[in-house]
């Protein structure tokens, strides 16, 4: 099935690293802290992929609020959180990275002093030293193409000769837009799958059988 496929581009949160709760959980401390009212209903799942500012707009119910303050001290707690809880690598891809002969690389919108931390503590930066394009700056954040173009580009690749994994349907749009042709939603055994799904791709459970495919 991907036999053709010449490399694999991660997301990083939620694809690589088991850290999506540790995101959003965050972001209501924050809200608490700072004595801002938030919409209770809103869930993790409903919120996958989108950038942190996108997030905070969709949670805060009050119209007068600073957005610049509030993802001042959201950057407080993360450290905070991260330091304490240091998400682990979803099981079974640890082994997959380290023997597969595929070209490797990350496109996420998590910037990239998060994704190499995390990389180092799980000893894997050597693998994806290079490869790794953070959608934050220069780069247009998901859903917009430009990270997983360039993602390929640095892996010498074109989008189509690439494997895309994704958790998140601003994600899969945004590989769909960079033409690539062969896109996974990880669902971490439907854990993280959303009620409403905008794109239908196939989906990977986890990382058991993976190798398999290739």
């Amino acid at each position: 099935m991907y036999r053709k496929i010449k490399g694999i581009l991660f997301d990083f949160d939620g694809v690589i690293a088991e850290s999506e709760q540790i995101w959003f959980g965050t972001a209501l401390v924050t809200l608490k802290k700072m004595g801002i009212k938030y919409d209770r209903s809103i869930k993790q799942k409903s919120t996958i992929g989108i950038i942190s500012e996108h997030l905070f707009q969709k949670l805060i119910l009050e119209e007068d609020y600073n957005l610049t303050q509030v993802m001042r001290n959201y950057k407080k707690e993360l450290k905070i959180a991260f330091d304490q809880h240091s998400p682990k690598i979803y099981p079974h891809l640890k082994k997959f990275i380290r023997s597969t002969n595929l070209k490797i690389g990350i496109v996420s919108n998590a910037h990239t002093n998060h994704i190499i931390k995390v990389l180092k503590k799980n000893n894997l930066f050597q693998f994806f030293k290079g490869s790794i394009t953070s959608c934050t700056g220069k780069i247009p954040y998901k859903p917009f193409k430009d990270g997983y173009v360039i993602g390929s580009k640095k892996l010498g690749l074109k989008t189509n000769e690439v494997l895309v994994i994704e958790d998140s349907d601003v994600g899969i749009e945004a590989a769909l837009k960079a033409k690539v042709q062969k896109v996974l939603r990880h669902t971490n055994h439907d854990k993280n799958l959303p009620k409403k799904i905008k794109h239908r791709v196939p989906k990977l459970m986890g990382y058991k059988d993976f190798g398999k495919l290739f």
